[in-house]
């Protein structure tokens, strides 16, 4: 049993188990050196939102930029589909008009996802084709803050057979990263049983075993060292409760009358359980950072296009995209569709209950440096399109929760004047702890054509 920075418990059948750092198993020179780990998750959403532009009315933001606060939310601003965050308003920061800076040609869509993490311009093509001619924010934090060789974690929820796919990870220029689509494999994956023994992976899959049970001797070693202090008795009983939460989330130990949950393990491209697929992808992030496994993941909702038909409220709505544009098409002629705004307005909204599931996922794990792990972490929201028709990428919104381990400012409503997206991206990064090579904060990540800098209004460091 190797102590350090990261203990790995390894069992039968090449099951791993991770844990996060266990302070009183350190020596205090080496719980120094430690320092405080942090995380970044990028959700994006796509087709725009109802935020006011062209004919739409105002129905995404708060009225006025200043102080967020958990009752002007839920109150005053109740309409506004941001006020389903109100519960974590003093630790969000709303950025409202942040702009993809190249231009976009044949297909807005295509050409805009692959911007929002790069700050990069695309390379030429039509359709589907276009690729970004940079690496994204995801990769970089990753090369910062996972050990050696481990990728960020890049998850898709929607089909794989599309017109397009996943767009937001790219490890170089016009090197896209391949999306998983599984919850399920994801976590045989990051537990080593994508590589154990069939009948193993079977055991787990049935909850006739739990991760926790292949590792059972370690644990009892771990668990029987007389310098365990009270506080990593019960952080270590903590994580073994949430691995055995996660993996009952990923297998799916729940009433087979829930037949969208049951689905979105066994089926997680199919459109009915898309939602499902986006919360069993958090569950896995927050459980990922918790164990820290990974320090950066991306999560796609939707094709490039989405073109899920949600269900909101008890009824199933039109193709999202069709949505977005106000018409049964995915063109620019079609018959129209009643409510359209509404429509995309309560998509919005869900949009955001989805992500304040991930919040409150985050907030449910302890943290040896605060509260919780929220407050280790910046996890954002963002849509790679400002608004319905036309598509518009001068006002894209980002949402930003979690302050970075006290790295960022929170509680606040910014707008960002329509300043490039590279400006976020740079804070970010600086936030979770990406630096220069000469140890100054990130501030040139992105195209070299593009000014450098962070919003220093945001940051707590310099």
């Amino acid at each position: 049993m190797k102590l350090s920075r990261r203990l790995v418990l390894r069992g039968l059948g090449g099951v791993t188990l991770s844990f996060p750092a266990l302070e009183s198993l350190l020596p205090k020179a080496a719980w120094g050196q430690v320092g405080r780990k942090r995380f970044a998750i990028f959700v994006r959403a796509g087709n725009g939102i109802v935020q006011g532009s062209g004919s739409d009315p105002e129905r995404f933001w708060p009225d006025t930029p200043g102080p967020l606060t958990t009752a002007g939310l839920s109150t005053t601003s109740a309409d506004r589909a941001t006020s389903e965050l109100a519960a974590y308003a003093s630790q969000l920061i709303f950025l409202k008009n942040v702009r993809l800076q190249f231009p976009r040609g044949s297909c807005g869509h295509a050409e805009a996802i692959p911007q929002v993490l790069t700050a990069a311009s695309q390379t030429g093509g039509t359709g589907n084709t276009p690729r970004a001619r940079g690496m994204s924010i995801d990769w970089k934090i990753a090369q910062a803050n996972n050990a050696p060789g481990t990728a960020p974690l890049t998850f898709m929820a929607g089909p794989r057979q599309t017109y397009i796919g996943e767009g937001l990870s790219w490890s170089a220029p016009e090197m896209r990263t391949t999306a998983e689509r599984s919850p399920l494999n994801a976590f045989m994956r990051l537990t080593g049983l994508a590589s154990a023994p069939p009948e193993v992976q079977r055991l787990i899959v049935e909850r006739r075993k739990s991760v926790n049970d292949f590792v059972r001797d370690q644990l009892r070693e771990l668990s029987g060292k007389a310098q365990l202090s009270a506080n990593d008795k019960r952080r270590l009983a903590l994580h073994l409760d949430a691995v055995r939460d996660t993996e009952l989330r990923m297998t799916c130990d729940l009433d087979p009358a829930q037949v969208t949950q049951v689905q979105a393990i066994t089926q997680p491209e199919s459109n009915d359980v898309r939602p499902e697929v986006v919360r069993r992808f958090m569950d896995l992030s927050a459980w990922a950072f918790h164990c820290q496994l990974n320090s950066a993941v991306t999560l796609q909702v939707g094709e490039g296009n989405d073109q899920t038909m949600y269900d909101v409220n008890g009824t199933r709505y039109p193709r999202f995209h069709w949505i977005s544009h106000r018409i049964n098409s995915d063109g620019d002629m079609g018959t129209p569709i009643p409510n359209a705004v509404e429509l995309h307005h309560q998509v919005d909204r869900l949009q955001l209950r989805l992500f304040k599931y991930l919040l409150d996922r985050l907030a449910a794990y302890p943290s040896a440096f605060g509260a919780n792990l929220l407050d280790d972490c910046a996890a954002v929201w963002m849509n790679d399109l400002g608004n319905g028709p036309p598509h518009s990428a001068d006002n894209t919104p980002w949402i930003i929760a979690g302050s970075a381990g006290g790295s960022l400012r929170t509680g606040l409503f910014v707008d960002h004047q329509k300043k490039p997206n590279n400006l976020v991206l740079n804070t970010l990064g600086s936030a979770v702890g990406v630096r220069k090579a000469n140890g100054a904060l990130l501030d040139d990540f992105g195209e070299a054509s593009l000014a450098p800098g962070v919003l220093s209004n945001l940051l707590t460091i310099s």
